[in-house]
């Protein structure tokens, strides 16, 4: 999955374009407490910022602004069935045997 922000409107993001936004997931796991979630990490070149599903909130990041914070738990929300039939397809064994 690809995730795009807009550009800011300054001299400098007009000449530099953004790299665009990775989006991965996790498979479907289960947490402490024993729930179901799938962790989403959302990366820009040393950028992170990592969040969950259901609760679609970022728990932590480095180097994304508030707004585009506010952008990928938006994202999350609205796209969280996508989300979740892809974790369905992540095999976690196959991926860590690689």
């Amino acid at each position: 999955m690809n995730f795009n922000t807009e550009a800011h409107e300054t001299h400098e993001a007009q000449q530099k374009p953004q790299p665009q936004i990775e989006v991965v997931c996790s498979g479907i796991l289960r947490n402490k407490n024993g729930e179901k979630v799938i962790y989403v990490r959302f990366e820009r070149g040393k950028d992170f910022a990592e969040g969950s599903i259901p609760a679609t909130k970022i728990t932590s990041h480095q180097g994304f602004v508030p707004e585009e914070l506010e952008q990928f738990e938006q994202y999350m929300n609205e796209h969280r069935f996508e989300i979740i039939e892809q974790a369905k397809t992540v095999n976690l064994m196959k991926n860590f045997m690689k």
